[in-house]
């Protein structure tokens, strides 16, 4: 029995590979829906919840929340939608009074790299299912002294 279970796995794992390799070229506001949940887990140091609603009219919105020692840090709003040169993920960040870090039409923006069926690459910032109900996000800051660092964010998921 126990062998069977391990040529399911396998059969499991050649049909995913499969699936991603025939994924369509162009991808699909779908192709995100993975990220679809709430998270929690840790980043910057302190306490990182992040929400992703289901696609809806070809865009996903999400919001995350960094606390540290129960004081709220900062907060993002975020929105993957397709444009003219394809997917992006684009965010604001807001003060714990709710005021915003970029002008008021301005947002910091990823564009698409790569999409499979359990990871999105947006640049420097990239979202992975590392095993079942763990999310691993990781985003590349420039240093002020122009050294790149890479912030990574383990979350599980949570129930709400």
């Amino acid at each position: 029995m126990n062998s069977f279970k391990q040529l399911i796995s396998v059969y499991m794992i050649l049909a995913m590979s499969q699936v991603t390799l025939a994924q369509q070229t162009e991808p699909s506001i779908s192709d995100f829906a993975f990220l679809t949940g709430y998270w929690q887990g840790t980043g910057f140091g302190g306490q990182s919840e992040e929400i992703w609603m289901p696609p809806v009219d070809g865009r996903m919105f999400g919001i995350f929340k960094q606390s540290e020692n129960s004081n709220l840090v900062f907060t993002e709003f975020m929105e993957i939608l397709k444009t003219e040169e394809g997917f992006i993920l684009r965010l604001k960040h807001f003060n714990p009074d709710f005021s915003g870090w970029e002008e008021k039409s301005d947002y910091i923006t990823f564009k698409l790299s790569s999409v499979t069926l359990n990871k999105a690459v947006f640049g420097g910032l990239s979202y992975e299912i590392v095993e079942p109900h763990k999310l691993q996000v990781k985003l590349k800051m420039r240093e002020s002294d122009g050294s790149l660092v890479t912030e990574v964010f383990n979350f599980a998921r949570g129930k709400i």
